[in-house]
């Protein structure tokens, strides 16, 4: 038996609140087609000023997204003092650099994960942010998705009762070989990319960090990981089984199994309305679509707009989040990758 649950509509914001003003550091792909949709869905916000090596590159970006903004560099859009939040969608290895920086210059940080590319980066963002006052997210948005509060209710509930093993895929193809998830010197791979993607979903429900981690099986291209697979034993004897990869059709498949029965989630990362979760305990079975059309980085953008605005508390700052995924991917690097 289905159950639709529509996505809820947008609450407006307080009469007289201006605009939250955005800078972006960085003209990647995912800033043009996952960033700037969710700004304009999430409403409330605006871009000043957006950084580039190339301000030629600066300057396509904006006229491709129809932008009044100032074309500029890292360092000037990063520090702007005009900005609120900035957008940090740079290459793994530029990340801490300008999470820094913005941080320093009073700015709150969204930041492409990974936040580091070890948990020293990591743990030296979250001291920046500290020391700063300034709030910073890692770029994952599917905790702020009502398909996760669903997820977590269920789990909450006892619906499948213990969670004992997760089972979760996440693979697409990359075919350019120019793409930077194929440049060994800046972090690329399979792991970085969309490995770390089941490693944070099993670090929200088990809530600590893997005890042990053994590879399946590591395939490689051009000096990083194209394909990876392995098991993370959690204690208590929890565990996660998980595929990622860049070379094959898309797949997001993931299993959250308990005591008692199961959840099945088409897409836990990036679901839109044809996606679901199947709910499983002995004979009963119920399927649940909890997604709308507005892109996957609206909740998490309006959630960062209202934090600022004073009407929420922040949720999933990195200081909690990203440090247990960061050593869930420490741990496989050194296991699986021998880095």
């Amino acid at each position: 038996m289905g159950t639709v649950l529509e996505a809820p509509t947008q609450k407006p914001e307080p009469a007289g609140s201006r605009p939250i003003r955005w800078a972006i550091v960085g003209t990647a792909n995912i800033a043009r087609g996952n960033f700037m949709p969710a700004l304009r869905t999430a409403g409330f916000g605006e871009v000043l000023a957006v950084g580039s090596r190339d301000p030629a590159r600066a300057r396509a970006f904006c006229a491709s997204q129809g932008l009044e903004a100032a074309a500029t560099s890292y360092q000037e859009a990063a520090e702007s003092a005009d900005v609120d939040a900035v957008y940090i969608a740079l290459p793994n290895t530029l990340h801490l650099e300008w999470t820094e920086a913005a941080l320093r210059a009073g700015r709150t940080v969204l930041c492409e994960k990974p936040l580091g590319i070890n948990p020293g980066e990591v743990e030296q963002a979250v001291a920046t942010a500290r020391a700063t006052g300034r709030w910073l997210w890692e770029a994952f948005v599917f905790p702020f998705h009502r398909q996760m509060d669903q997820i977590a209710a269920l789990i909450a509930d006892g619906r499948i009762g213990e969670p004992r093993e997760i089972v979760s895929h996440f693979h697409f193809p990359v075919k350019a070989a120019t793409n930077i998830r194929w440049q060994q010197e800046l972090a690329g791979g399979a792991l970085n990319d969309v490995g770390c993607y089941p490693l944070h979903l099993a670090s929200l429900v088990f809530q600590v960090p893997p005890e042990r981690a053994f590879p399946v099986q590591v395939l490689s291209r051009g000096g990083v990981d194209s394909e990876i697979q392995g098991l993370l034993v959690y204690p208590g004897g929890r565990r996660l089984m998980f595929s990622a990869g860049l070379s094959r059709p898309r797949d997001t498949t993931t299993r959250i199994i308990g005591s008692e029965g199961d959840l099945t989630i088409s897409d836990p990362f990036h679901p839109g309305r044809a996606d679901s979760v199947v709910v499983r305990r002995g004979r009963e079975t119920q399927e649940m679509c909890l997604m709308g059309d507005e892109p996957t980085f609206t909740p998490l953008v309006r959630h960062i707009h209202a934090v600022i605005a004073g009407s929420e508390q922040p949720r999933h700052l990195a200081e909690s989040d990203a440090r247990l995924t960061a050593a869930a991917l420490d741990l496989v690097r050194r296991e699986a990758l021998a880095v």
